[in-house]
């Protein structure tokens, strides 16, 4: 093996081709289990007095799929991009499509080399036009919320629906990256380790600090392979996420202790090097992959006066914790509903949201707030219509089209035309059909 295939300053071989050693078939090999098909694993063990392992999962995950568009949803999705850059919001507002129970808004732009975006609150797919060479017919994102609450088996379920209403796949799911992390509680001092301990063939590092508080550390970013040590409970003061907070107390979590992350992200050159190629491959590698990052990649030692030798130093507690993390442990996630779409939440919605009302009480004087929110609608309704002659648009119009932007942005309901009549989509579905009943083609 070539002994620099990791390091950040030499992520390529001549040779064009990256190699490491098979250990993730040894690896599996030795375990009677092998990796459940969870996402998220409970680790709730306590390796010593000091650090307690909450929980083991994927938390990001990229999967492409070869294969060919179909003619007609190639005709589909070039009529809703041409929707979505409409400078009329009542016609960028239709540009969205159903595919396997999933809502999903189809963006006015591409991105190379892929043609079409189509995006919801759990899907990010990137759609190649037909007839690309060298490109997958469909690169799709994950959203971390769903893998933190659904089955990863289900997941890859639904988005294989979804793909095959897309066109015609040819062969497997295929990785194109994934991040790997650890949630853990910890008394060990990680505020105090130093770039010096980490025994690894990185050579960057980047410590992070937010609000005057040391919250964690990079390692080769950038890179084929790389890692994050980070402090998950500050970076969540800024970006809540109630269900990985519930996914704790599940685990263990007393709802007050500081939260620390580590985090693998191993992007395609490195997946392919460690022979992981497939989701198949993937779901039976997880221990492996684990193994391979934190026991050959990077490891945190106690720095020792007598031996100049780094390889030989004694690893850190805190490390040999996050070593025995279980990637094997029973399937745990149950299939669950979530919320339809990407709705805000009551909390923005009955605080945020009283802002306006909470105004126009105190401005004109209103101290029941049943009458003032009668007051309040009517108000706004002769607003807008009184100034409708300046901006063309009454209060009901006005209303249809915010209406309308949300419910695109939320993807909680497909919009219809103003003026009735079918969806441009399902109209242009209803007239294919027909001229295939009719024998046009």
């Amino acid at each position: 093996m070539n002994s620099n295939i990791y390091d950040d300053s030499n992520t390529s071989r001549r040779d064009g081709q990256i190699h490491a050693p098979r250990v993730l078939a040894s690896s599996v090999a030795g375990s009677s289990q092998g990796t459940q098909s969870s996402n998220t694993v409970p680790s709730t063990s306590i390796i010593d007095n000091s650090t307690y392992l909450l929980r083991a999962s994927i938390d990001s995950l990229y999967v492409t799929y070869q294969g060919e568009l179909s003619d007609l949803m190639t005709m589909r999705l070039t009529q809703l991009k041409t929707l979505a850059q409409s400078q009329r919001d009542a016609t960028a507002n239709l540009s969205q499509i159903k595919l396997g129970g999933h809502l999903f808004e189809v963006n006015g732009n591409g991105r190379h080399p892929f043609a079409f975006i189509l995006s919801n609150a759990y899907f990010r797919l990137e759609i190649a036009k037909q007839g690309a060479k060298h490109t997958p017919m469909v690169h799709c994102k994950i959203a971390s919320e769903l893998l933190s609450t659904t089955p990863t088996d289900d997941i890859i379920s639904d988005l294989h629906m979804i793909v095959s209403e897309l066109g015609t796949i040819k062969g497997a799911t295929n990785i194109s990256r994934v991040d790997l992390c650890v949630d853990l509680v910890t008394n060990y001092p990680i505020e105090s380790i130093e770039n010096g301990e980490w025994v690894t063939k990185a050579r960057s590092f980047s410590s992070h600090i937010t609000d005057r508080c040391y919250s964690g550390v990079s390692i080769a970013a950038g890179s084929v392979l790389s890692a994050r040590l980070y402090n998950k409970t500050i970076e969540m003061k800024k970006n809540p996420r109630p269900y990985l907070e519930e996914n704790w107390r599940r685990m263990g979590w007393d709802g007050g202790s500081q939260v620390w992350r580590l985090e693998f992200q191993f992007r395609r050159e490195a997946l392919r090097g460690l022979s992981v190629v497939t989701y198949t491959d993937l779901m039976t590698s997880l221990r492996g992959l684990w193994e391979y990052s934190t026991e050959k990649w990077l490891r945190h030692t106690i720095p020792s006066d007598t031996d100049k030798t780094q390889s030989r130093w004694p690893l850190s507690s805190f490390w040999e914790a996050i070593q025995k993390a279980d990637w094997a442990g029973e399937k745990h996630l149950e299939r669950v509903n979530l919320a339809l779409g990407n709705a805000p939440s009551d909390q923005f919605l009955f605080v945020n949201g009283l802002s306006p009302l909470t105004s126009f009480m105190a401005r004109d004087g209103y101290i029941d707030a049943g009458e003032a929110l009668l007051a309040f609608f009517q108000a706004a309704q002769d607003f807008h219509n009184d100034n409708a002659h300046e901006t063309g648009v009454d209060f009901e119009n006005y209303l249809h089209a915010k209406l309308s932007q949300k419910r695109k942005a939320y993807g909680t309901a497909k919009n219809q035309p103003i003026g009735g009549g079918l969806h441009p989509d399902d109209k242009l579905v209803a007239d294919e059909y027909r001229k295939r009943s009719n024998g046009d083609y």
